[in-house]
């Protein structure tokens, strides 16, 4: 029940649950799916490498359609979109677990990224609609903890459905059924908000929203540095000679997981920008942590704090960039800011590998605390800006 002497407007409407839950069940669909896509790959004939291009794929596919995905939600509504992405999806899902086939495989991967860059886009603009201003950081950090959750859910989940009979398809079955569900929360999300005006022909100037590109571009730092632990952490463990941190990940989320349940608040009463600077100074000694790790526990422990200074970050950008920007343009102004992390997270995996072989593993945890210090300077120069 709230409180009522609490003078803050109302945050946790229907609507608000609606879409907290739709994050999570799409984002444990996508962690279920992926963790264990690799094996997948192999038990259907392929390689591990054709995994890998597989991946890559589903994030091309991703990134093209998040281009027109903000126009589509601004001029459609949200809720349409979230349903077309929840029905894309699960499509994949079906048609991987009745046909199996590499073939099969590979054109599912850009349906499937189609639906992930619909139905996120779409979810994104739509909790800054219903999320009031004075806590849209609040807002963005409990939205944000959907995918915190799955992250520390998901991998373990599909795992134990495959189970020893290495049973894939019914990874993709559930993932199917949650989607359903999905689609059956989408269809509850209603408001009323002014949609974008109809134009004759297509305005690339449409697709991008540029008021959010200062909070875009250190997305891009963030994602980028990222994936030097999501491609790597494994290999780097190896080569120090540290065994048993198949709980890196769960750690990572953990740290997520409780900074996003108090950021918020932080991010409203202080400001974003502050969040963020302090956030990616996180960032930069957990990645340091890295290099000087040479046992389980420390390894751990700089899971643990990337996961902190990650998890508050995120929202607080999110927040940077949403603050200024109009109602019926904040589908644009989401495929923005989620354009330039899907740009990180693709070219970031190829240019660390280029790097690992000229320079070494501490080389490449080395130049991602440099770039969270390069996206402090930044941070300070161009950020809330209006």
């Amino acid at each position: 029940m709230r409180n009522i002497s609490d003078p803050r407007p109302r945050l946790w409407s229907l609507n608000f649950i609606l879409l907290v839950l739709i994050t999570l069940s799409a984002f444990t669909v996508r962690q279920m799916a992926m963790s264990s896509f690799p094996l997948f790959v192999t038990w259907a004939g392929g390689s591990r490498a054709l995994a890998g291009t597989l991946t890559l794929l589903l994030t091309g596919a991703s990134l093209v359609i998040r281009l027109f995905s903000g126009p589509l939600t601004d001029r459609f509504g949200r809720r349409a979109m979230m349903l077309a992405g929840a029905a894309l999806y699960a499509l994949a899902m079906v048609t991987i677990a009745l046909w199996p086939t590499l073939g099969i495989i590979a054109a599912m991967q850009v349906v499937f990224g189609a639906g992930m860059a619909l139905l996120t886009t779409a979810s994104s603009a739509a909790v800054v609609d219903v999320t009031p201003p004075s806590r849209l950081g609040e807002g963005l950090g409990f939205f944000t903890l959907g995918n915190s959750v799955a992250m520390a859910i998901g991998p373990g989940l599909g795992i134990a459905l495959i189970g020893e009979s290495e049973n894939y398809n019914l990874i993709y079955f559930c993932a199917a059924g949650l989607l359903v569900l999905t689609a059956l929360l989408a269809a509850n999300v209603k408001y009323q908000m002014p949609l974008a005006e109809k134009k004759a022909g297509f305005h690339w100037k449409d697709v991008l929203e540029v008021s959010t590109l200062p909070a875009a571009v250190l997305q891009f730092l963030v994602t980028f540095s990222f994936t030097s632990v999501v491609t790597y952490i494994t290999s780097y463990a190896q080569e120090v000679g540290i065994s048993g941190i198949g709980s890196f990940f769960t750690i990572y989320a953990l740290g997520m997981i409780l900074v996003r349940l108090v950021i918020g608040q932080l991010i409203d009463r202080r400001s974003e920008k502050l969040v963020a600077m302090v956030s990616l100074a996180v960032m930069a000694a957990a990645f340091l942590g890295i290099v000087f790790s040479r046992s389980r526990e420390l390894l751990l422990a700089a899971a643990f704090v990337l996961g902190l200074g990650q998890g508050a970050v995120m929202p607080a950008l999110q927040k940077a960039a949403m603050k200024y920007v109009a109602p019926q343009r904040r589908g644009a102004g989401n495929s923005t800011y989620h354009i330039f992390g899907d740009i990180g997270t693709g070219f970031g995996a190829a240019a660390w590998g280029l790097l690992l072989e000229m320079a070494g593993f501490s080389t490449i945890y080395c130049g991602a605390a440099g770039l969270c210090l390069l996206g402090i300077l930044l941070t300070a120069l161009i950020l809330d800006r209006k």
